[in-house]
Order: structure tokens, then sequence, then C-alpha cells
């Protein structure tokens, strides 16, 4: 798809070229406590973020974020102990958590209602306690198992219509923990992880069929081998990446084609390296929130969307607004009309009409740092909110020296 934009301004005219892609955009934080392996899960057109450990220890409380409007609302707190590293998979309007690390490994499990916002207890895991398991839903039913404390490969499979877990085939990769896990087409996938101390971080991928009971190697990921990562499912591509291998922590971010079992390299990660973000995929778009960097104690609450650089793709008004100073080098200022929303997006494009930079913009006056690698030269802007409005400018930028 190609958008064809054509901006008058006083003296000239021009016209540019924009295609979709995606790219990374920054949104609105978590407004509590930062935090380092939390859940997360998707309904709808909202995304939720809660539990994990922050700086005073594990926590029970629940968030939801609205991907159109960029607002967080908080939701019914957890009734169980605050965890870490908790199993979480979602089927229909329930989403299902338990396990994880509270200071001990933990088997009790709970079912929240999304549409009435309560929780029920239900039965409890019944394998080897574990955290920073496998996790994903096939069918109306959810699997679970493979992780840490002591280290297992032990992998269940839960109905929910009779409340019961069954035992399946254990994971044929062997033991580890800090996998990442998703479903795909009636099939499970788990990659990376790890186990032992001092780091034994894995890149295998493997393939899980309930149909079958059984396990399949497919592809490994490439680039270094790490545990921790995160990522979520666009379409028939799985994205994977961050994560660390017991020294290094790591930003990139790889793209597995699952259809045809092939990766290939994606973007990278714009924001702080880290570990255990929580992860969930709305429509065309992958979301990552909070996360931290567990050697050093850093826990995270930004978050941040991978999907479609779109925002102009269907224009309902728009008008021209002025940056200043208008020959700039580090930095600018936008004044973004009333009439826009918090959160507002902003695309810079080169005169080719390829995207160079984005970032978050609030109504009002807004500061705008300038990306070091942006060389000199004019560029276009164009701003969009959730509610369609959209304004465009344009900038030169002229590095010293040039």
């Amino acid at each position: 798809m190609k958008i064809i934009i054509i901006v008058f301004f006083s003296f000239f005219a021009f016209t540019f070229t924009i295609h979709a892609q995606n790219g990374w955009t920054q949104r609105s934080s978590l407004p509590a406590a930062q935090r380092y392996n939390p859940v997360g899960f998707s309904f709808q057109k909202s995304g939720y973020v809660g539990l994990g450990k922050g700086a005073s220890g594990t926590l029970t409380d629940l968030w939801e974020f609205n991907t159109l409007t960029g607002v967080w609302t908080q939701r019914a707190s957890y009734p169980g102990s605050g965890r870490y590293g908790a199993a979480c998979f979602v089927i229909g309007e329930f989403a299902y958590v338990g396990c994880g690390w509270a200071p001990a490994p933990q088997i009790n499990f709970y079912r929240y209602h999304i549409t009435t916002n309560t929780w029920y207890p239900v039965a409890s895991y019944p394998g080897t306690p574990f955290y920073t398991g496998v996790n994903f839903s096939i069918g109306g039913k959810g699997y679970t198992g493979i992780g840490f404390s002591p280290y297992t490969k032990e992998f269940y499979e839960y109905d929910t219509l009779t409340n019961v877990w069954t035992q399946k085939a254990d994971f044929a990769g062997g033991i580890r923990q800090s996998t990442f896990s998703f479903s795909y087409n009636g099939k499970g996938y788990v990659t990376t992880g790890s186990h032992g101390w001092p780091a034994n971080p894995y890149n295998d991928m493997w393939q899980y069929d309930p149909l079958t009971d059984s396990w399949t190697q497919k592809s490994s990921m490439p680039g270094a081998v790490r545990y921790g990562c995160s990522g979520f499912v666009i379409d028939s591509i799985a994205y994977v990446g961050l994560g660390q291998n017991g020294s290094v922590y790591f930003n990139d971010m790889f793209a597995y084609n699952i259809n045809s079992d092939t990766w290939s390299l994606s973007d990278s990660f714009p924001g702080t390296q880290r570990v255990f973000p929580a992860n969930f995929s709305i429509g065309s778009s992958g979301f990552l929130c909070a996360g931290g960097i567990s050697g050093l104690n850093i826990n995270f609450n930004d978050c941040w969307e991978y999907g479609p650089l779109s925002g102009v793709s269907s224009i309902a008004s728009q008008e021209t607004i002025l940056a200043m100073p208008n020959i700039c080098s580090d930095y600018f200022y936008l004044d973004l009309p009333e009439s826009f929303s918090n959160a507002a997006q902003l695309f810079l494009y080169d005169y080719r009409g390829n995207r160079v930079m984005a970032s978050v913009l609030n109504k009002g006056k807004n500061k705008i740092i300038i990306n070091p690698t942006i060389a000199s030269g004019i560029y276009y802007g164009v701003c969009s909110d959730v509610y369609n409005h959209n304004c465009i400018f344009k900038i030169v930028i002229r590095k010293e020296g040039h």
C-alpha cells in the first residue's frame, strides 16, 4: 500500500509517496510500578499487563491498555500472592494465570473473566512447581510447563470445560526455563531459553502438535543464543528478540515465517535492552511493555508498539503547522493543536518518502529531539491521532559541517 500526499506551502508545493511499513512507536507508559517479568495478554482492542517483580517486591496489580486511546486503566488485582514469571494463557474471554515465583514456585491458578473484571480459582497445576515457563492456548485448551525450580521438561494441558489438567509428552528440547512461546494455526512453538549457571542458553525452535502429542524441531533462531526473550505474532510471522546470554543484553529482533520455517532479521527494539517484558498482539501490531535488567535490578514501565506505520492512510482532515526553528540541527519544537488527543504519533519522512524517525506527541508544545543519524536535508512530517486528526509540516535539518 502507498499513500500520495501533496502539500502546499506559501511558496512551493511538494509531492511524496509513503510506503506503508512496520516500525516501532513508543506508547504511553504503564502508570504503575516499574516491573520485571510481568504477564501480558490481549482481548479485543485492549492489552493487559500485571503482576511481576518491582523494587518493593512481587506485585498483584493488573492494568488494561486501550490501544486506540493510549489510556491505561487499573483492573481487579490478582487474588493470589504477588508473583513474577507466572504462566498465562487466554481462552475466549478468560485469562488463566498461575504458577510463578512468590517467593517460592507456586502451583495455584486463577481465571480472570475479562468482561466482568472478576477472578475465580481453578484447579491448581499438578506438575512440578515452576516459573518462567511455556504458555499458549490451542483449540480451547491451555498449555504450560517447562520451567525452573527445579528445572523441568514436564508439559501439561488444561481443559477449561472439565477444569482438569492432563500431562502430555515431555518437552523434547530438554530441561530449561525462560523460553519464548506462542501458538499459531493449531500448533504451539517454543524457542530459546537456558538452564544452569553460568547460563547455558539456546536458540533452537520446537513445534508441538496437540493432535499427535508430539514435538518436532524446526529451524533455529539466528543470532546469539539467549534466554528471557520476548515477542509477538502478527499474521503468520512471529517476532522474537531481546533477552540476554548471561552477560550481554540484546535489542535485536528476528522475524520467523511460521509457514515456511524461515528466519530473517527484523527491526531492532529501539528502547533499552532488557529481559522478560510483557507481550501481546492486537490486530496487525505487537506490543512490549516493562521488563528489566535483572543483573542490575533495573526495571522499566515503558510500552512500545510494533506494527504498520499507517497513521496517514485515511486522512479525514489535515492542517499545516510550523516547526520551529525551521533550520535546526539537534531539536525542534511543534505546537500540536488542542483538537488532537495526547499520545499522537509523529512520523518524519525524507524527500523519497522513506520514514526516518517516529515519536509520540501530546497536545500543546513538544520538543522533538532529532535522531543523530539523520543527515542534513529537507524533511516532511505527518502527525496523526486516534481520532484521525492530521497535520503536516516541513523541516530543514542542517548538521554542523554540512
